[in-house]
């Protein structure tokens, strides 16, 4: 995995510490804010986002849910791929 270095305003810190963050809740949580916001854009697909933050895509699903985003699309990858299934289904 790459790895990436953010600077954060210290006041934001510091808050974030004062809620009892750990660094590594801290990562944790801006890594899904990005993940997210790239499903929510459907440049990635729900399974790639449930295993880029390590959860099940069940336990994806429950965060979008809890996040009030939209459970499922597709990716257009994944669209054109299910009209190629249909298409070659209609010629049998």
């Amino acid at each position: 995995m790459a790895s990436l270095q953010i600077k954060i305003p210290e006041e934001l810190y510091s808050s974030l510490k004062a809620l009892g963050y750990q660094d590594q809740d801290i990562e944790r949580e801006f890594l899904e804010d990005v993940v997210l916001q790239l499903y929510s854009k459907h440049v990635i697909s729900m399974g790639k986002a449930a295993s880029i933050i390590g959860l099940s895509i069940q336990a994806f699903r429950e965060v979008l849910l809890k996040k009030h985003l939209p459970v499922e699309y597709l990716t257009k990858d994944a669209y054109e791929d299910d009209l190629r299934t249909i298409e070659s289904l209609d010629k049998k």
